[in-house]
């Protein structure tokens, strides 16, 4: 059963990034320089995962964004239920802090009372006791996860929350489903996904946020084994949702996986859950069946959570001629070969002749012909 852990942090990390980076100096700090729709020029410097360099990521001028990958020690959780795959827990916030992304570690749970017949020593461990390094709770569905455990843990300071709305995703849950049958040997879990859009004051501020969640239940081989994926946001000051679209496309369509990472983080996993593959062919097999997974459950997510809000274009990388995804709010893109991005509205401007940009290189990234 431990075979499937081996996916966790790649069909989230794909979707999402980390750093603790500061403003980046290259790049000027000027009032007419917010990244947020309609505003003359909006730029995007790449950075990395600093804890391991595990991915790559466009950063908004300015923005600062806490935490990264993180790992479980065992020794100290109270067991191994946690403790075999990597974990992401950041924040990403604006200058102001008015507007930000966040995403929340996968986490595994214990229901005790689903399979009472397995779970003998039941009364034993009571809600909110550990089991094996795994809280005992209760599986939620998505709407009720996101409401009960993931707005406290992720903002323990709202107040007045109100959810005004759910929307169910079925096909990124068919899209696990068949993950879990492709790596489990014909085992499956199930899946429940849903988008919760809300709102709730912070520190005297209104916040509208949208947060996606998917619920993973292991079933009755599990014997009670649940899990949180793919628990991440995008919130702003409610004025400020709206045109703040087009930068949470930009940056959740920008990460970049580090493959060397990858590799090792199965290797990893292999030791932690005790899982011997047999040939190097077993890890080439199930990078392609990620990535293909990658490819679907993010296009699935960004029609819910982004296509809906922000047009999109395809763009074409100057430097490599690889297609990537970005806003079309503004009328023209510039990167660099250090891939950072620069939007702007004006034919006539040119990242290379602004005195205030330091760094230099850029070539237009045109819409990829079709």
């Amino acid at each position: 059963m431990n075979t499937m852990t081996i996916t966790s942090v790649f069909l989230t990390s794909f979707a999402l990034l980390a750093c603790n980076t500061e403003v980046n100096p290259d790049y000027p700090d000027k009032k007419d320089n917010e990244t947020a729709k309609g505003s003359r020029l909006a730029v995007f410097h790449r950075s990395s995962e600093p804890n391991e360099n595990a991915f790559t990521f466009l950063l908004p001028l300015g923005w600062t964004i806490s935490g990264g990958i993180t790992r479980v020690d065992p020794n100290v959780s109270g067991g191994s239920g946690n403790a075999i795959e990597a974990k992401l827990y950041m924040k990403l916030s604006s200058p102001d802090n008015r507007a930000g992304m966040g995403w929340l570690p996968d986490t595994r749970f214990f229901d005790m009372r689903r399979y009472p017949g397995q779970n003998l020593a039941a009364p034993l461990f009571p809600d909110g006791s550990n089991y094996n390094g795994m809280m005992v709770l209760r599986m939620m569905a998505p709407a009720d996860f996101i409401r009960e455990i993931a707005v406290p843990f992720a903002h323990p300071h709202a107040q007045n929350l109100q959810i005004t709305g759910v929307q169910q995703l079925q096909k990124l849950s068919d899209e696990y489903r068949q993950m879990s049958l492709l790596m489990l040997g014909g085992y499956h879990f199930e899946y429940q996904t849903a988008i919760a859009t809300m709102e709730y004051s912070e520190n005297g501020v209104q916040y509208l946020e949208k947060m996606v969640c998917a619920i993973e239940d292991w079933g009755q081989a599990g014997a009670g084994l649940w899990s949180n994926k793919e628990t991440w946001y995008v919130r702003a000051e409610k004025p400020l949702f709206e045109p703040m679209a087009p930068v949470f496309a930009t940056i959740g369509h920008s990460v970049k996986l580090n493959p060397e990472w990858m590799a090792r983080e199965i290797r990893s996993q292999q030791v932690n859950s005790n899982i011997a593959l047999q040939t190097q062919r077993d890890i080439e097999r199930i990078d392609r069946e990620i990535t293909g997974h990658r490819a679907r459950t993010n296009s699935e997510i960004n029609n819910e959570m982004y296509l809906n809000l922000t047009g999109q274009e395809d763009y074409t990388n100057p430097f490599t001629g690889e297609t990537e995804r970005g806003t079309n709010e503004w009328n023209y893109r510039w990167e660099n070969e250090q891939g950072d991005v620069i939007y702007h509205n004006s034919n006539n401007y040119n990242p290379n002749d602004d005195a205030d940009i330091r760094v230099k290189g850029f070539k237009r990234s045109e819409v990829r012909k079709r």
